[in-house]
């Protein structure tokens, strides 16, 4: 009984919160704004690629980016160089990135093509389709991921 109370106790004060310094969040973020460029741009191409993600998520990293430059500069002024990350939204988010990343569709010409990265990607290995996303719903996607990412960014500043 004493034992099973203490497993409980433990696995229940789990703190989704993660304690790190301000410039250590900048530069993670910074490496991971710069890895994810080149992730999206692998997996689309043409058009959507111009216009959705370097027009549009490009700018968003570039300001964002500055942005928890000048927050940092500033909290180190004030000497409040602590902030809190919370872990289960981080992983929400990236979870949406992935499948932006996954299910992120390609040009044919001047039409999107009828699959996304991934089930383009099994049809050529001959592998069976089991999910593939319409492309209104991989946009939604992405637009969500970049909201909660400003959502999280708001948080940690």
């Amino acid at each position: 009984m004493v034992v099973t109370e203490a497993v409980f106790t433990i696995l229940m004060d789990v703190d989704p919160m993660i304690k790190t310094n301000i410039w250590v969040v900048f530069f993670l973020y910074s490496v991971y704004a710069l890895i994810s460029i080149p992730l999206f741009l692998m997996t689309s191409g043409g058009w959507i690629a111009v216009f959705f993600y370097l027009a549009f998520s490009g700018f968003f990293y570039i300001i964002t980016t500055i942005l928890m430059f000048f927050n940092a500069t500033f909290r180190t002024k004030r000497r409040r160089t602590k902030v809190k990350i919370n872990s289960d939204f981080l992983i929400k988010i990236l979870g949406l990135q992935i499948f932006v990343i996954l299910f992120n569709y390609d040009t044919c010409g001047e039409t999107t093509c009828y699959h996304g990265f991934l089930p383009t990607l099994l049809e050529e290995m001959s592998f069976p389709i089991l999910f593939a996303p319409p492309f209104v719903l991989v946009l939604f996607a992405l637009l969500l991921y970049l909201g909660l990412l400003s959502l999280f960014l708001l948080d940690v500043s």
